[in-house]
């Protein structure tokens, strides 16, 4: 593995456990810029972390913001939009259950009663497809982790959500790889202006789906997909009876990406 991979492996697993940290301390935004600091001097738009014996500051990179209020057992969101993104969706964990929904408003009051909901979740469309930009756990839910392989996983998690079975498929074994490589060459993007996005796979399905991911190994990649709404959905998601996953193992490290389709 290249300097160069070496050095985005560490700071994808660095970034991501300060941003966890920083959740912890209310500060729920995924896209930001991660820097260490002697003294750390905090805003709104930003969050102060101790990782590793060192102090971080993770400060917001866009204009996208959201602001949530719980009344009466009901949470109401303010979103302020950013046009980078051409398009907003909302993730709504309960449990096992995640309903996604387009954003098409700036206020909105969630049906489902706070106290029933694990997560939420937004993500906006830009010119790299589909990324999260916010994203705040409400309480823990156990799902069932990491066992032997993927497809050994995959199979426990929809058994235990009880969802339909789903199966290897080596027909998209191809638009896998294609995606792998892309993940190598571009990073976490799902679309990019020179080979396009899951669409222009040559998988000829009217409903496809896709999960990429970086980290340390299978099981930490695992973890990271059963924890985030919008990659979740596409592990349990019922209309999804075939897929197929490619991994390329680096000594401790693991890139992969996950196609599914009806």
């Amino acid at each position: 593995m290249s300097f160069f991979w070496l050095f985005l492996f560490s700071y994808l697993f660095e970034k991501d456990s300060i941003l966890e940290k920083a959740e912890n301390n209310g500060f729920f935004y995924k896209v930001a810029d991660i820097s260490e600091v002697s003294v750390c001097q905090p805003d709104k738009n930003s969050a102060c972390v101790k990782h590793g014996g060192k102090t971080y500051i993770a400060k917001k990179k866009d204009n996208f913001a959201v602001e949530t209020e719980i009344v009466n057992d009901n949470i109401h969101l303010t979103l302020s939009p950013d046009p980078a993104y051409i398009s907003y969706f909302l993730y709504v964990q309960t449990n096992c259950e995640i309903h996604k929904v387009q954003i098409t408003k700036r206020e909105i009051v969630l049906e489902e009663k706070a106290t029933n909901i694990s997560r939420l979740q937004i993500t906006g469309t830009g010119i790299g497809g589909p990324e999260i930009l916010w994203s705040r756990k409400f309480k823990d839910e156990k799902l069932p982790p990491f066992s032997k392989d993927f497809d050994t996983s995959m199979k426990s998690l929809r058994k235990s959500c009880k969802k339909p079975t789903i199966s290897l498929d080596k027909r998209l074994e191809d638009a896998a790889q294609k995606s792998l490589e892309k993940v190598q060459n571009e990073g976490l993007k799902h679309y990019s202006s020179k080979d396009g996005g899951i669409r222009h796979s040559g998988v000829h399905k009217k409903i496809l789906g896709e999960n990429l991911f970086t980290a340390k190994n299978e099981a930490e990649a695992w973890k990271m997909l059963v924890s985030s709404p919008s990659h979740l959905y596409n592990l349990i998601n019922p209309q999804f009876k075939h897929y197929f996953y490619a991994i390329k193992k680096e000594k401790d490290e693991v890139i992969g990406a996950i196609i599914f389709s009806e």
